[in-house]
């Protein structure tokens, strides 16, 4: 018995891995139906890529569901403001009552949190419903995050017409004060697998949302067909305290659910360039510092752990190397894929441009896809994918 179980434990695992960039568009947040529909539309664009003799393992984006916060009548308007802020502050009229309700509930939480506790039932069930549906109408592994409360479903009359929709027979309450950047993952038959909580937050979602973090030790892999996957969204994979958390546990492929809200072609807060400090996460985790972790699966990346130096064709715009923006330390794997971004980088058709110059070209049109700007929102949609064989 133990030699067929470490025979099956060595044992090469196939899978495909499917990663798609989608373009945020908050017209389809007009209602759940709207936005339901948007789900299955950004779906169905791997849908030609499936593989038909391999898991298919398909990864969406970080807080994917957040749109539906803006769903309805109390949303028009809010739906329409430059930022989010004023989005925030618009929308707190419209559920001026719900606040009052959880502020009573739960003393001492924060206008906003309450806000996003009123908003329970409208941002978890029409995100989880319908990519469950998804996940079993394609037969994938399906991730995705959302900003979400833990939730209890209520069938209770006074509670659908107090905070659902009459004509569902349910609601989702919120179980406690706290809302999280919260990452799921469905198996090919829509059953939920697990979730995932982040731990480690950035300012935004600390100071404007007020999230609250996840408790590291109780972040756990998941058993699939594929091997164990992991799930570390965004800054979380950036993190090696979480990183080595999912490797001690075994963990072979690392689901990245990510979003930027910052300029991409930029610095950033923590570096002078922003693509080069993103490789610590994407190429980062699958450093031999991770003795198990083999994959990582990125909306606009997804890399294999590897001997050798990555192809120097391939790296992000801006970028003239691989070295870790923390330890200095050059990094070996593999690029298996990449979405383009908007622009190629310039230094490839001018190999004599400086890479300031090639930068300070690149931030500029980064600056143009801003609200107002000549590109304004003109993003690329991307589907890449890649096959690989996982160790057991």
């Amino acid at each position: 018995m133990d030699a067929r179980k470490d025979e099956f434990n060595n044992k090469l695992r196939p899978a495909r891995l499917i990663a798609v960039g989608n373009r945020i568009n908050l017209k389809a947040a007009a209602s759940e139906e709207c936005f339901s529909a948007e789900l299955e539309r950004i779906v169905s664009l791997v849908v030609p890529h499936l593989s038909k003799d391999r898991p298919n393992l398909v990864v969406l984006g970080e807080v994917l569901g957040l749109p539906l916060a803006l769903a309805g009548k109390r949303g028009y308007l809010p739906r329409r403001m430059q930022t989010s802020n004023v989005a925030i502050t618009m929308l707190a009229l419209g559920y001026a009552r719900r606040i009052f309700h959880y502020r009573h509930l739960y003393p001492g939480i924060s206008s906003v949190r309450a806000l996003l506790l009123s908003l329970s039932d409208l941002m978890y069930r029409p995100f989880t419903t319908t990519l469950s549906k998804l996940a079993a109408r394609h037969q994938v592994y399906l991730s995705a995050s959302s900003i979400v409360p833990h939730v209890q479903c209520s069938n209770s009359q006074i509670d659908i017409s107090r905070f659902g929709r009459k004509r569902v027979g349910k609601v989702y309450l919120p179980d406690g004060p706290g809302v999280y950047n919260t990452a799921f993952l469905w198996g090919p038959d829509g059953e939920l697998i697990g979730t995932t909580d982040k731990v480690f937050l950035t300012e935004s979602e600390q100071t404007t949302l007020d999230l609250t973090p996840g408790d590291l030790q109780q972040v756990r892999p998941f058993d699939t067909e594929m091997g164990k996957v992991g799930i570390a969204i965004s800054l979380d994979a950036f993190t090696p305290e979480y990183l080595r958390a999912l490797d001690h546990q075994g963990t072979r492929i690392v689901i990245q659910n990510d979003a930027n809200d910052t300029l991409w072609a930029a610095p950033c807060k923590t570096w002078e360039w922003q693509p080069q400090e993103w490789l610590n996460s994407v190429l980062g985790s699958v450093q031999d510092d991770y003795q198990h972790l083999y994959c990582n699966v990125c909306p606009m990346t997804i890399t294999m752990k590897s001997d050798s130096e990555p192809d120097p064709l391939c790296n992000f715009v801006g970028n003239n190397d691989f070295v870790h923006t923390v330890t200095d330390k050059p990094m070996k794997g593999k690029f298996l894929a990449m979405s383009p971004w908007v622009v190629d980088d310039p230094g490839r058709a001018n190999p004599e441009m400086s890479l300031t110059q090639r930068r300070a070209s690149l931030e500029q049109v980064a600056k143009q896809l801003l609200p107002g700007g000549s590109r304004a929102n003109q993003y690329r949609e991307s589907v890449i994918w890649a096959d690989v064989e996982v160790p057991g």
